[in-house]
């Protein structure tokens, strides 16, 4: 008998403690769209830019602009590097990533070099390029900006999917096949020889 009350009383304290650890790491509060949980669960600060790392983006970007399709072996800022990566300036808007910040450069949306939304893929990227036979396993997104004396991109991430279904409401549904979040440009990079 006694071996039975034991049994009975560490599994329902056992129970207690899912119950209560459940509820603690649960949202507070039900979201009605994929995008809010997303931002609530993996979000970031954003990264707002200081003067001078504003200008020497907008400086960089001058020159990164796409230029002629044709003779894209031309294009500024072609091929960057990052993280074991080597990426090629691709020449398509699609597909889009829900980023896990408003990119830093949507503040300044009325200068010619930025577009409205900064979540197009720029980059497509492989292990070992190689340009006579490219076979992409990732996309960049968004345009290069410099912070905190680094170059940075926005880069495919894996999201706490489970915990982001939990926040949401019952009729809370994803469209976004990817999500991206900051990584810096590989210091080795051209990037970092401008001024």
């Amino acid at each position: 008998m006694n071996r039975k009350i034991r049994i009975v009383l560490t599994s329902l304290v056992f129970l207690i403690v899912i119950t209560v650890a459940f509820y603690a790491f649960s949202p507070d509060e039900s979201f009605s769209n994929y995008e809010d949980a997303f931002l609530a669960i993996e979000g970031q600060e954003n990264i707002v830019l200081s003067q001078s790392e504003i200008e020497k983006t907008l400086r960089v970007l001058e020159k990164w602009q796409w230029g002629d399709k044709q003779n894209q072996e031309y294009e500024n800022f072609r091929i960057i590097s990052i993280d074991g990566f080597e990426c090629v300036k691709v020449w398509t808007s699609q597909p889009r990533a829900l980023l896990n910040s408003i990119h830093p450069l949507e503040q300044y949306v009325g200068s010619k070099f930025i577009y409205d939304s900064q979540n197009f893929s720029t980059y497509n990227c492989m292990k070992n390029l190689n340009l006579d036979n490219f076979d992409g396993e990732f996309y960049l997104y968004g345009q290069p900006f410099f912070y905190d004396n680094q170059w940075w991109i926005y880069k495919p991430f894996e999201p706490r999917r489970k915990l982001i279904a939990s926040a949401c409401s019952d009729n809370c549904f994803i469209t976004w096949q990817a999500f991206a979040k900051p990584e810096p440009i590989l210091s080795s990079d051209p990037i970092y020889l401008e001024k």
